[in-house]
C-alpha cells in the first residue's frame, strides 16, 4: 500500500514539475514589458511660396531622408501671404509613399489651403481611377491663417499596407488631426503604407507674394 502511495505521490510531483516547466515561458512572456518606442530625430523642411506657383509635376518634390513604415507625426506651419485672389490661390501638399509616379503613390493624404483661409484635408485609400478622395476636414474655422499649426499624427497598429492597392485594404492605424490647438479629427481608422515624401502643387499665376510652408516630420522607432 505504501509503495502505491509513494508511486502516486511521485507521479503527482512529476506532473507538477513538468506543467511548471511548460508554463514558465508563457508566464515570462506575459510578464515581459511591452516593446518601448522612441521618437526619431525631426526632419525640418521649408518650401518657399514660389514652389506653389508652377506647373504640375509627377516627380516627388521632396523625399524625406527616412521612410516611415510605422507611426509618424507631421507638423505644418503656414506663413504664405497673397495679394488677393482668394479662391484662385491654392497651396497643396500630398503626403505619400515612394513611387516612380505620383498617381501610384497611394494611399495619400492631401492638405490644401486657399488664401481666403479654407483648409481641406483629403484621404485616398486606393488606386486613383477606382476611388474618390474622402474629405477628412473642410472648413475655415479654425482658420489656418496667422501661422496656426496643423498637426497630423498616424498611430500604427499593424504592418504597412501595400502601395497603390486596387481595392482599399483594411485599416492598420488611426489618424488624429489638430488645427490651432483644437482636435478636429480623433483616432480615425485608415489604411496606410509608408510615408516617404511630399508633393507640392499650386496654381500657376497665383497671387502668393511671400512666406513659406514649413514641415517637421518625426517617426517612432523601436527602442
Amino acid at each position: 500500500m505504501k509503495r502505491t502511495e509513494l508511486l502516486v505521490a511521485g507521479l503527482t510531483i512529476a506532473v507538477i514539475l513538468e506543467t511548471s516547466a511548460l508554463a514558465y515561458p508563457l508566464l515570462q512572456s506575459l510578464s515581459a514589458k511591452p516593446e518601448e518606442h522612441r521618437v526619431g530625430n525631426p526632419e525640418n523642411y521649408a518650401f518657399n511660396f514660389r514652389l506653389f506657383n508652377k506647373p504640375i509635376s509627377n516627380n516627388t518634390d521632396q523625399e524625406f531622408s527616412t521612410v516611415y513604415n510605422g507611426s509618424w507625426i507631421i507638423v505644418i506651419r503656414n506663413s504664405l501671404a497673397a495679394s488677393g485672389g482668394g479662391e484662385q490661390t491654392e497651396a497643396e501638399m500630398a503626403f505619400a509613399p515612394d513611387s516612380p509616379v505620383e498617381a501610384k503613390s497611394i494611399p495619400t493624404l492631401i492638405v490644401q489651403e486657399r488664401a481666403d483661409g479654407l483648409l481641406r484635408v483629403e484621404y485616398f485609400a486606393q488606386s486613383w481611377p477606382n476611388t474618390y478622395g474622402l474629405v477628412l476636414y473642410n472648413s475655415t474655422s479654425p482658420s489656418w491663417e496667422d501661422g496656426a499649426n496643423v498637426t497630423i499624427q498616424f498611430v500604427s497598429l499593424g504592418p504597412p499596407s501595400v502601395i497603390d492597392p486596387q481595392i482599399a485594404p483594411r485599416s492598420n492605424g488611426n489618424l488624429t488631426m489638430t488645427i490651432a490647438g483644437q482636435v478636429v479629427l480623433s483616432n480615425y481608422p485608415i489604411a496606410w503604407a509608408s510615408l516617404a515624401g511630399v508633393y507640392l502643387y499650386g496654381l500657376p499665376g497665383s497671387s502668393f507674394t511671400g512666406g513659406n510652408v514649413t514641415l517637421v516630420v518625426q517617426g517612432e522607432t523601436p527602442g
